[in-house]
């Protein structure tokens, strides 16, 4: 499935442990009382003692993110993983022609498909939104569309890399608070090559797509220039970036990186920042050592969050709250889990460290997270075809 190798023969069992616990897992309520609905809902809220989940969007096939308008519109922009965007009303009606549908132009095959979405910082200007899918010929494509009314047109090809594998393409887009465009590219199944600065694969990319088009590769970038490096590069040594977001209130970059045997890993990247941080795989996965004549080489930046698949199988990089709705979440790093529908916290501070706090499970896969304009988040539920909202959470 999407986030990485969970499809790959070494990890099924992980995979079918996960599936069964989707069937398990948390109970579905069919009473809730109907002022607390955002979506004007049918389909069943979901609560565990920590978390509860609105329903807010329903009908859709294979979601794997969801992004809010920064318009005033309350729109949400949808992505299928067919290579549909679509669209849904402020009050969670979901409009009936897509915004855009890529059909046969988007691969699906692995964890493959449509996969990112980013509006541009100058949004209310320019109208433009980037787009991250793996094409027919597997190589990832991130092109910039310009939103007109409901829908996205006059497309233009800012990167195309070509890849090998179907496996690890990583495919978040956001832009940081310095405007420029952040890629998540996975190591195309060469985890050597997540180490190797002439290639972009298991990689951060960092962009300026505001002063030339279809980029511009910013001085400031760390190995701007060094030769033999690309000079897109913002950080490395990553297996599948999933998911990485900022924090709106402090910059921080927060990011999930896949794991592949044993281990999935939360990465913290500190808002002061030049770039330039290996997060050290091949030779680590999570914390332990997997070379030992390279996994205490000097510079290596270990994750503040691990945990074991036992259940879990993919971690999901999610967001730092910043809503309103829910005062005692504010500042919390949510994230969660593909196969068991677990939805976590980060809980902890760089000087006295961090560590995993389970909120709830529930019988959903979740693809990604996803902000609306106001910063309360979304969970997108791939398995399910329903966008939820995080209603409430407490920390236990």
């Amino acid at each position: 499935m999407l986030p990485c190798g969970v499809l790959i023969p070494r990890r099924i069992r992980l995979v079918l442990a996960g599936l069964v616990v989707l069937l398990v897992l948390g109970g579905v309520l069919t009473s809730v009382v109907a002022a607390r609905v955002r979506a004007r809902s049918r389909v069943d809220w979901l609560e565990s003692k920590n978390l509860t989940l609105a329903p807010v969007v329903k009908g859709l096939v294979e979601p794997t993110y969801v992004a809010g308008a920064p318009d005033g519109s309350n729109r949400l922009f949808i992505l299928e993983r067919a290579g549909r965007v679509r669209v849904a009303s402020g009050d969670g009606q979901l409009l009936a022609k897509p915004a855009l549908d890529l059909g046969d132009a988007v691969s699906t095959g692995g964890e493959q498909g449509m996969l990112g979405l980013a509006f541009d910082p100058d949004f209310l200007h320019n109208g433009f939104v980037y787009i991250d899918y793996t094409a027919a010929d597997s190589s990832v494509q991130v092109v910039r569309y310009s939103v007109v009314g409901d829908q996205l047109d006059l497309p233009m090809t800012v990167l195309s890399l070509p890849k090998k594998s179907k496996y690890h393409n990583g495919g978040m887009l956001a832009f940081g608070p310095d405007s420029y465009l952040y890629i998540g590219v996975g190591d195309d199944e060469n985890s050597d090559g997540a180490q190797e600065l002439g290639n972009v694969f298991g990689k951060i990319l960092r962009l300026d797509v505001t002063s030339t088009e279809p980029y511009a590769i910013p001085t400031s970038n760390p190995f701007a220039q060094r030769d033999g490096a690309r000079g897109e590069i913002w950080s490395y040594g990553l297996r599948n970036p999933w998911r990485f977001s900022f924090d709106r209130a402090t910059g921080a970059m927060w990011i999930g990186d896949v794991g592949d045997a044993r281990w999935e890993e939360i990465d913290l990247q500190p808002p002061d920042s030049a770039g330039g941080e290996n997060y050290g795989w091949p030779m680590n996965e999570g914390a332990e050592c997997e070379q030992p004549e390279r996994c205490h080489a000097e510079g290596l930046v270990a994750p503040i969050v691990t945990y074991g698949h036992n259940m879990n199988c993919a971690v999901t990089g999610g967001y730092v709250y910043r809503g309103k709705d829910i005062p005692g979440l504010v500042g919390t790093y949510i994230f969660g889990d593909l196969c068991t529908g677990g939805v976590f916290a980060a809980r902890g501070s760089p000087d006295q460290g961090w560590q995993r706090v389970e909120l709830g499970f529930q019988p959903i896969k979740i693809s990604s997270f996803g902000e609306d304009a106001a910063a309360e988040l979304y969970v997108c539920d791939f398995q399910g075809g329903v966008i939820y909202r995080i209603a409430e959470a407490s920390l236990p």
